[in-house]
């Protein structure tokens, strides 16, 4: 088995090991997870921090959408590991015509887009956290420094497998709960690809080797994800496994690119914790 060890953005608070086992099975359960095989390492509670997540809606024919980049650059450049980006190409400005024929859009995409109603802004927009609905460029900033860091819910450590055989890539994590919550939880897991070189309208310019990165691919497990135990609940002190499947060869994603986004949230408010 080859070993693809790219894969670990993570919010919530964090840790990270990459490993490599074999995996039999896959053992499908309702959830369309799969059983954990791996053994995490021991946890460093004082290593554990957490993380922003920005999320910008975008699009190729969006003449103003750089401008979301950039912020979005310098922002991730400001904050260090505390901020993770992720470009979704969704809306009106992401569909493939003429020059543009490939579809970027993604159907976790599509339902955040119309979730956070990025379609009153106009792309670029974003959202910081899913606390609000979508927010012009202008307040990006302002939104990151409202939240509270101290505030460490859980932390997730993440082993992925790449099978450069199968294509199958196998994303294996562990939630160990830090404090109290007392609604339930769920986890997503995103597909995440830097590097893609594509055509990107740029005011009265087309730039035909814009480089696009953070792009929102897809997901293992669905836009919001699966409850963390089997009803969402969580306990302080208590970790909760859990691992998906994709196959990586069905995909036109180039795998060298991609990174895992682990994204912990509140079922009910649907806020990145």
């Amino acid at each position: 088995m080859n070993c693809l060890y790219k894969f670990l953005f993570i919010l919530a608070g964090l840790f990270f090991f990459v490993s490599c086992d074999k995996i039999d099975g896959p053992y499908i359960t309702e959830d369309s997870s799969v059983a954990t095989t791996v053994v995490f390492p021991d946890l460093d509670t004082n290593a554990v921090f957490r993380k922003i997540l920005l999320e910008e809606f975008t699009g190729c024919q969006c003449v103003n959408c750089p401008q979301g980049h950039l912020e979005m650059a310098n922002l991730l450049a400001v904050n260090g590991d505390t901020l993770v980006g992720l470009c979704i190409h969704a809306g009106f400005f992401a569909r493939p015509f003429n020059d543009y024929p490939r579809d970027f859009r993604t159907n976790e995409g599509t339902q955040l887009y119309d979730d956070l109603q990025a379609a009153t802004i106009g792309t670029p927009c974003g959202e910081v956290n899913r606390n609000t609905n979508a927010q012009a460029i202008a307040q990006w900033q302002s939104s990151i420094q409202n939240v509270d860091k101290t505030q460490r819910i859980a932390a997730i450590q993440i082993i992925n497998q790449y099978d450069a055989g199968t294509h199958i890539l196998t994303a294996n994590t562990k939630t160990t709960v830090l404090r109290e919550f007392g609604n339930p939880v769920k986890l997503a897991l995103y597909v995440v690809e830097d590097g893609i070189v594509y055509p990107q309208k740029n005011g009265a310019e087309i730039d035909t080797a814009y480089i696009h990165n953070h792009m929102l691919r897809g997901s293992l497990n669905g836009t919001y994800g699966t409850n963390i135990s089997e009803n969402g609940y969580v306990d302080k002190g208590v970790s909760y496994t859990k691992s998906y499947q994709v196959n990586c060869g069905e995909k036109d994603w180039n795998v060298d690119n991609c990174v895992i986004l682990a994204i912990l949230t509140d079922a009910v408010t649907k806020e990145v914790l």
